[in-house]
């Protein structure tokens, strides 16, 4: 071979090298666009797995629950389903399937599943949290009153770094089952707590907290319970708007 031909055999050889280089690189952006659209999707979805065991932990009596078989069979399917048809274009065409609808399509019914997923667990934990605190709160007006009777400060200390921890570990949804444990413990330390207060308030406004208190106020108290003198002492400190009334479900 002469020298000629040697230099134009490397020539061709570099030219394809850099062709399949450039096809190479051509693919693996595409490959890279079609991950970048599933990433943060994928992420969203693993964090749920994990939160979704402490939901499927909350009492059966917690006012909202999470049933994937029942309430997102539908929408599950359809994902799944979407999400099938772009891997039968990607099995046929590798990455050119990056310009197909079905990418799209499949992106846009599992974000649509994810978000749903996320609004429902988080309304899951943020009712029964809900719930939870309204079985150990204490109006802030009685609260602030305990600052004021002696030997009553620590009560009043104990209580406040009590409801602290409560709200911290409630502002999110959980990753694992402890800390419904520690929010349950809290809310019984914090009814220990409210039970050592002294209530320096008129009797038929005390009768009408303990009563309260004692039912929990998911249950509520009778609107007979609520006299003429307690109305008009909440309504002077501002706490009839923390108050609503509901029709019995005990008419019939």
């Amino acid at each position: 071979m002469s020298s000629l031909e040697q230099k134009v055999y490397a020539l061709r050889e570099q030219f394809e090298l850099n062709r399949s280089a450039g096809e190479l690189r051509t693919a693996i952006d595409d490959c890279q666009e079609i991950y970048e659209r599933f990433v943060s999707l994928s992420e969203r979805l693993h964090l749920l797995q994990r939160q979704s065991s402490s939901i499927g932990a909350l009492p059966v009596d917690a006012p909202e629950l999470l049933d994937l078989k029942s309430e997102f069979k539908e929408q599950i399917s359809m994902a799944l389903a979407s999400l099938g048809v772009f891997f039968e274009v990607w099995r046929k065409n590798k990455q050119v399937s990056r310009q197909d609808d079905s990418l799209e399509n499949s992106r846009v019914a599992l974000e649509s599943l994810v978000d749903r997923l996320e609004s429902k667990i988080d309304s899951c934990w943020k009712k029964w949290t809900e719930q939870l605190y309204s079985q150990c709160m204490v109006e802030k007006v009685i609260l602030d009153s305990q600052r004021e009777i002696p030997g009553s400060e620590r009560v009043y200390s104990d209580y406040i770094e009590l409801q602290g921890r409560f709200k911290d570990l409630a502002k999110q949804v959980p990753e694992t089952v402890w800390p419904l444990r520690d929010l349950m413990d809290l809310k019984n330390r914090m009814e220990q707590v409210r039970g050592e207060m002294q209530l320096d308030l008129p009797g038929n406004v005390k009768r009408f907290f303990k009563l309260l208190n004692q039912r929990g106020r998911s249950t509520g108290v009778p609107l007979s319970e609520m006299d003429k003198d307690t109305f008009c002492w909440l309504l002077e400190h501002d706490l009839l708007g923390q108050f609503s009334v509901e029709r019995s479900r005990k008419l019939f």
